[in-house]
């Protein structure tokens, strides 16, 4: 029976955020563990190897699935498989803040990572593989296969989430330290362990080896080739006609970087959804600490615009000020595209009731982390599914998405920036949707006041990046919409306006006007 950490997951997310604040072949090329460097030849050109494709042991307890977890969706088979060859490391002597970073080769080093593919039945394909750099502040967590599953088993997706990191791999020290409610994680059926893949369970992932975070961004590459070049064994035989790739918090920090830096050299990916990044992009040497995680909170790296894939951001409120976006905005352009997304927060309720289940947009789920507050319910998956939608008809060779409004700043400039907002506490601007335009609540991406990103290393800091839901008083709701009716159909209506601009998908949107019918009762 495969090994659950789903715990954990949160912290993972969490920490995450803060760091995105703070063709050759080598198919014989196996690991053989002992992660040893060489140096490249001096002048030679840069071309992704091939990797090698091999099935794990069929020893040990399974397939151990980053959290969280969402059930597959329907007809889908997940498989897990071990890549391995020899990646490279970059180096870059400037690395300007317009993202025109000149990058070149440095050591080469073996290694042996895993993968996990989740693909819908051939008839049933759409061609499109979505390919996730795992988030690994933690334990490994897979945050938008969370977010985005629905969406991938709607169109027919395929899905690939990658070790890249190792973390995953290897274990050892984490960023923060993170008090993880043991008992609480027993009672879920859930495991903290965050010594890496190899020593939670040896039997099955004992010949793994990443040599470190430097490599990543070649190891990723590989597997984007691979998911092109040779999808016999990894998807079953599936023929990709776009090969994407996503990440969230730490990974889009990291992702910044290979767009800005690796992908130039050698391009493999067709597109880059890059989600709730802060302001600047992981180093290219992989190694963030604390000392580091200040200057890219505080940088403003911009992605570069002579790109010719397409590069689309997505931004909650959280983003722009704790970790600092607001100061790598940057105009939409040909191919860089971003959404601002009003009522929305780094992490969410969403994220918890993957994990635990429970009635929708529920923000007492946050007591599961000791949050004293209700956490944000925002909309976050529903226009999140509605970016991925969008982004992969652009990377298709279909529109741009729609172009969203910024989110309006009370600050602009300077370290304090904030959220400006309407008289209910509400965001102004941004991408809109129904439950910010017809609120029962203060839906908010900022922590509580007087925290700072320095209460992420309590206990429970983690809360300061699930934001907060403050619902209305029922004298509010009703001197707003009179009666429940009125309510209601003023949502239905907004709904109906952010599926025709396209923010959101209809399935969605017919799920928030149902979670609006859910709350008639407050009006009485």
């Amino acid at each position: 029976m495969a090994r659950s950490r789903a715990f954990g997951w949160w912290v993972a997310i969490a920490l995450g955020a803060l760091l995105a604040t703070g063709c050759s072949s080598s198919g014989n090329n196996r690991s053989s563990g002992n992660g040893g460097s060489t140096a490249p030849t001096a002048g030679t050109s840069f071309a992704v190897r091939l990797p090698v494709i091999t099935r794990p042991p069929v020893a040990g307890k399974g397939i151990d699935r980053p959290q969280p977890a969402p059930p597959l969706p329907s007809g889908y088979v997940e498989d897990e498989f071990f890549v391995s060859g020899t990646a490279t490391s970059f180096t870059a002597g400037k690395t300007p803040d317009n993202g025109f970073w000149t990058a070149t080769t440095g050591a080469t080093a073996k290694y042996r990572t895993r993968v996990i593919v989740r693909r819908p039945p051939a008839n049933k394909f759409s061609g499109t593989v979505i390919v996730e750099w795992f988030n690994v502040s933690a334990v490994e967590a897979d945050p938008d296969w969370a977010y985005l599953s629905q969406e991938i088993g709607r169109e027919g997706d395929a899905y690939i989430g990658v070790s890249a990191q190792a973390q995953g791999v290897e274990g050892g020290k984490t960023i923060l330290n993170v008090n993880v409610n043991q008992k609480t994680a027993s009672s879920l059926g859930e495991s903290a362990d965050k010594s890496g893949l190899k020593h939670i369970d040896p039997a099955r992932y004992g010949t793994l080896v990443h040599p470190g975070d430097a490599y990543s961004y070649d190891i990723f590459s590989q597997v984007g080739k691979a998911a092109a070049a040779s999808p016999g064994l990894l998807l079953g035989g599936l023929q990709p006609k776009k090969v994407l790739a996503v990440g969230e918090s730490q990974s889009a920090a990291f992702l910044t970087t290979y767009v800005d830096a690796v992908h130039p050299l050698d391009p493999v990916f067709d597109g880059f959804l890059i989600h709730s990044r802060g302001a600047g992009g992981a180093p290219l040497d992989g190694k963030i600490s604390a000392g580091r995680s200040a200057s890219i909170t505080t940088g403003g790296l911009l992605i570069r615009t002579d790109l010719d894939v397409p590069v689309f951001m997505f931004e909650t409120e959280t983003d722009l000020t704790l970790l600092g976006y607001s100061h790598a905005r940057q105009p939409d352009s040909k191919f860089v595209h971003t959404w601002e997304v009003a009522g929305t927060s780094h992490a969410d309720a969403h994220l918890l009731q993957v994990v635990v289940g429970g009635p929708p947009h529920d923000p007492k789920v946050g007591s599961l982390l000791g949050c004293t507050a209700p956490i944000n319910t925002g909309p976050q998956p529903e226009v999140l599914q509605a970016a991925l939608h969008q982004f992969v008809a652009w990377a298709s060779g279909g529109a741009p998405p729609p172009t969203g409004t910024r989110l309006q700043l009370a600050k602009p400039s300077g370290k304090e920036a904030s959220i400006a907002r309407d008289a209910h506490g509400n965001a102004l601007g941004g991408v809109r949707n129904p439950l910010v335009d017809v609120p029962i609540a203060t839906l908010t991406g900022e922590p509580p006041s007087g925290t700072t990103a320095a209460d992420l290393a309590k206990s429970t800091g983690t809360c300061i990046l699930f934001g907060r839901t403050i619902p209305f008083a029922h004298s509010e709701l009703v001197s707003l919409y009179g009666t429940a009716d009125k309510y209601v159909a003023a949502f239905r209506s907004s709904a109906d306006q952010e599926v025709a601009a396209g923010f959101l998908l209809r399935p969605d949107a017919d799920a928030l006007v149902a979670y609006a019918e859910s709350n008639r009762g407050l009006f009485t």
